[in-house]
C-alpha cells in the first residue's frame, strides 16, 4: 500500500485526475457497449423464437386447411337441417306446420300446437332455437307412428321433455316440449 502511495506522489494531481477521468469514462463506454450488445442479443433471440413460431404454423397450414374444409362440409350439412327464413314468425309457422301435419299423418289430435317465440330478433347467419309447446291425444300405435315421422324428418329437432299420460281406458295424453333450430337468411 505504501508503494501505490509512493507511485502516485510522483505524479501531480492533474494527471491523476485524468488519468482517473479516462479510466471512468472507458468503464461507461465498456458498460455502454455490453447494454447495447445484450439488447441486440435480446432482440435476436425474439426474432428466432417468432420465426420459429412462424415456421411451426406455417407446417400445420395444410392440415389446418383440411380442417376447414371439413367444417365448412360440416356446416352445409347442418345448414340442411336447420329452418330457414327471413323473420323467426315465419321459421316458427313453418315448423307449426310441419309438426301439424306429423301429427295428424300419424292420426293423433292435436290439442295444441303451439311456438314459444321470446321477443328476440334472430341475426342473420346465427343459429338459433324456438320452444314449441305440444299436447296430442290418441292411441299408442299413433303415438309410435308419429315417434317415428319425427326421428326420420329432416329437421333439426330437441326433445326437452317427454310426458305420456293414460286417458280413458285405451287413449293417452302427450306432452313435448321440444325445441327446432334454424337460422334467418336476408334476402339477397
Amino acid at each position: 500500500m505504501n508503494r501505490v502511495i509512493d507511485v502516485l506522489r510522483r505524479f501531480d494531481r492533474k494527471t491523476i485526475l485524468l488519468v482517473s477521468v479516462a479510466l471512468l469514462l472507458f468503464l461507461n463506454l465498456f458498460r455502454l457497449a455490453a447494454g447495447y450488445y445484450n439488447d441486440q442479443k435480446a432482440e435476436v433471440e425474439t426474432q428466432q423464437a417468432l420465426l420459429a413460431q412462424y415456421q411451426a404454423t406455417a407446417a400445420k397450414l395444410p392440415e389446418l386447411k383440411k380442417q376447414v374444409g371439413r367444417l365448412e362440409r360440416r356446416a352445409g350439412l347442418l345448414e340442411d337441417y336447420l329452418f330457414t327464413g327471413t323473420s323467426v314468425d315465419e321459421i316458427s309457422s313453418a315448423m307449426q306446420i310441419m309438426l301439424q301435419k306429423m301429427v295428424t299423418d300419424a292420426g293423433l289430435d292435436p290439442e295444441s300446437i303451439r311456438p314459444i317465440v321470446q321477443g328476440k330478433k334472430g341475426e342473420s347467419g346465427k343459429y338459433e332455437s324456438i320452444e314449441i309447446k305440444i299436447r296430442l291425444a290418441g292411441t299408442m300405435p299413433q303415438l309410435v307412428d308419429f315417434l317415428g315421422r319425427f326421428y326420420k324428418n329432416k329437421k333439426l329437432f330437441v326433445v326437452d321433455s317427454f310426458t305420456v299420460k293414460p286417458y280413458k281406458k285405451t287413449e293417452l295424453k302427450v306432452f313435448f316440449d321440444i325445441k327446432g333450430f334454424y337460422s334467418i337468411k336476408t334476402a339477397g
